[in-house]
């Protein structure tokens, strides 16, 4: 396993251990991660993942919609 895929392994899993925090303040929107840290916000994802790139240029960030709570998936 490569060094940025470890990082990616890892930047998954802190998103799903604070998916409950991040649904209180930026439910409905899209989000990068990069280095256990949200480094983009957007209404679409693409301005979330264009403001991580800019943030982090050499790192590809981890792209995710934070779902409202009343989310539902069958």
């Amino acid at each position: 396993m490569t060094s940025e895929e470890k990082r990616l392994k890892e930047d998954f899993k802190w998103l799903v251990k604070n998916t409950a925090s991040l649904q209180r303040t930026l439910s409905g929107k899209f989000i990068a991660v990069v280095n256990k840290s949200v480094a983009g916000i957007g209404k679409t994802a693409k301005e979330a993942y264009e403001k991580a790139k800019k943030a982090f240029p050499d790192k590809e960030p981890l792209m995710d919609m934070v779902p409202a709570k009343e989310f539902l998936l069958l």
